[in-house]
């Protein structure tokens, strides 16, 4: 039996799984406009609420036991299924147990109704339900709910995120990651988790890391960050610098006496590109420098300057790093 987009549709209405305001608006007109899925709607909404309460765990003979008992209940209904309810019914089934469970019915990520992902070369801030801000790193992404509850406040992270988060002692906040949690009333702090190497540094405040794989928790205090290899199991707790690990949220790229070929992390994720490099020569050549609110090509300008190198465009967005021959 295939699933139709329209099916997909309806279900999502009525999961309340709509993302957007704009896509419930254009839902409400499709609604108008088109009579085959208004038709739908109206028979998955009859189903809908025979169904049984959210709270209850989803256990798919007994549910569907339900699904059929509470449609049966409905046959001297006019209109309802008379010729049709039997083909319907496991198209139903289908979408209330198996499409819900994709969908997020029983799970966690149900909670988180916004999905901001940034772009190679982005960082957007993002004003949460609670006052709260984040500042999210190019090439990451956050979720979070249209509204918090009233006894937490909860958001997913995965690459790089700065925190600044207002103080409610009745309701902890909560950023989750595929591999730990950290529990704030309100503080800074900064949550790098690309790669092997997961870091949490915080600026100002209280927090607390819970570690998914040995769930040890570690506190932290201001100007203290938490460093874990994944790969190694290693976790280190350290004292960090904080203009160096924040400065990407204002807009600048720090490199600190490093050499061109360590720097090229640092400059192909704030910009969104990749430059390579010729030789090992001009590899192990060192630069410093804080490069604030420069675009890309003001950037390579300096880098050709400040590193006496040859910076050749290869695409768009690929450039390669190579000895200035000039005298």
């Amino acid at each position: 039996m295939k699933i139709s987009k329209e099916d997909i549709k309806c279900a999502r209405k009525l999961s309340g799984n709509l993302d957007t305001d704009q896509e419930r608006s254009m839902f409400e007109i499709s609604l108008m406009l088109e009579d085959s899925l208004r038709e739908k709607h109206e028979d998955y909404k009859r189903i809908w609420d025979c169904y049984p309460s959210p709270s209850l765990p989803l256990q798919k003979e007994k549910n569907a036991k339900r699904i059929f008992k509470g449609v049966s209940a409905e046959k001297e209904k006019p209109n309802f299924f008379k010729d049709s309810y039997k083909l319907l019914l496991p198209i139903a089934a289908v979408l209330l147990v198996g499409l819900f469970l994709y969908m997020g019915y029983p799970s966690s990520d149900s909670r988180y109704t916004n999905h901001i992902i940034t772009a190679e070369g982005e960082r957007t801030q993002v004003n949460l339900p609670d006052g709260s801000q984040v500042t999210v790193n190019s090439g990451s992404e956050l979720k979070y709910p249209e509204t918090f509850s009233e006894e937490d406040r909860e958001v997913w992270i995965s690459g790089e995120a700065y925190f600044d988060i207002k103080k409610d002692e009745g309701r902890p906040f909560r950023v989750k990651s595929d591999g730990f949690t950290v529990q704030v009333l309100g503080t800074k702090f900064n949550i790098n988790e690309r790669g092997d190497k997961k870091a949490v540094s915080l600026e100002s405040g209280e927090v607390q890391v819970t570690l998914k794989d040995s769930g040890d928790r570690i506190r932290l205090d201001p100007k203290e960050e938490l460093v874990w290899n994944i790969a190694t199991g290693e976790v280190v707790k350290r004292n960090f610098d904080v203009s160096k690990t924040t400065a990407w949220k204002d807009n600048i790229l720090l490199l600190d006496n490093l050499t061109l070929r360590e720097a090229l992390g640092p400059i192909n994720q704030f910009y969104g590109t990749e430059f390579v490099i010729a030789d090992s020569l001009t590899a192990n050549k060192k630069i410093s420098g804080a490069f604030e609110d420069q675009d890309l090509d003001r950037f390579i300008e300096t880098m050709e300057f400040i590193a006496d190198v040859k910076i050749v465009p290869l695409s768009p967005r690929e450039f390669s790093i190579t000895p200035n021959h000039e005298d």
